[in-house]
């Protein structure tokens, strides 16, 4: 199966501090967000998700000052998200050198935003995230963090985004954010052929075998991973780690 694949280290920022946690809640602080972003940036990662989870609680978008500072530091693709609520927010964040803003919590009230932002930018710019918990054997839709139930259908949400504009679309799992137990393959066999635009599956990874697992099984071809970038070993002691280059290498020729 020839796929264009992508890992992607996923990054939380809360208060301009790194952070992660498990299940969307306990977030143990890391270290610097400027050390690690050079750290991967010089591993050359396919890509750097940023995500400001206090920003929502704060009512405010993403600093554009941090961004700006990373940008200039950094040498691959940068995608963001945040507190992101307007379409002068996205302009900034772009015209700093963002590829792809991130939008979740606001397209609950704005779905909108998705068409004004892919209309302006283009839809490969607009990542739209969906936070998911199964309950009653039903994929339930979260948001502000995990903390708000959402009531829409899980597959009505992805038609109408999809039917917005949206370019990519990240489904995190929270039952197994932070776990180490895997991705939820059952997720994603239900949603790969639902969606017809690049799906980025988030939750669960614990090691490079979780994530060729998930490219072996279902039609996705990126992974986006917190816990497995930032922690080492049964005690998660932090260490800002990526696979070498002939790891890469050898995973890519393995898709094609």
């Amino acid at each position: 199966m020839k796929k264009l694949i992508r890992i992607i280290p996923s990054l939380l920022i809360n208060n301009d501090y790194l952070v992660k946690g498990k299940n969307f809640n306990n977030h143990k602080y890391i270290g610097d967000i400027f050390n690690a972003v050079k750290i991967f940036s010089d591993k050359k990662v396919h890509e750097i998700q940023l995500i400001d989870i206090s920003a929502r609680r704060k009512k405010k978008c993403i600093d554009i000052n941090l961004i700006k500072k990373i940008r200039s530091e950094i040498f691959v693709p940068l995608s963001v998200g945040g507190g992101i609520d307007n379409i002068d927010q996205i302009s900034r964040l772009i015209n700093e050198g963002v590829e792809k803003i991130i939008l979740n919590s606001t397209i609950f009230q704005n779905l909108s935003l998705i068409t004004d932002s892919s209309n302006k930018f283009g839809s490969q710019s607009v990542v739209i995230s969906i936070d998911v918990k199964k309950i009653n054997n039903q994929y339930v839709v979260f948001s502000n963090n995990g903390t708000k139930t959402e009531n829409i259908n899980f597959f009505e949400l992805l038609k109408k985004i999809q039917d917005k504009g949206a370019g990519e679309i990240m489904i995190t799992s929270i039952d197994k954010e932070g776990t180490k137990s895997g991705f939820d393959l059952d997720l994603y066999l239900k949603v790969q052929d639902f969606v017809k635009v690049p799906l980025v599956a988030n939750g669960g990874a614990s090691n490079l075998k979780d994530i060729l697992n998930l490219f072996d099984n279902t039609t996705i071809a990126a992974a986006s991973c917190g816990t497995m970038f930032v922690f080492f070993g049964p005690r998660n002691a932090v260490l800002i780690n990526y696979p070498d280059k002939n790891t890469i290498e050898k995973t890519m020729n393995r898709y094609e």
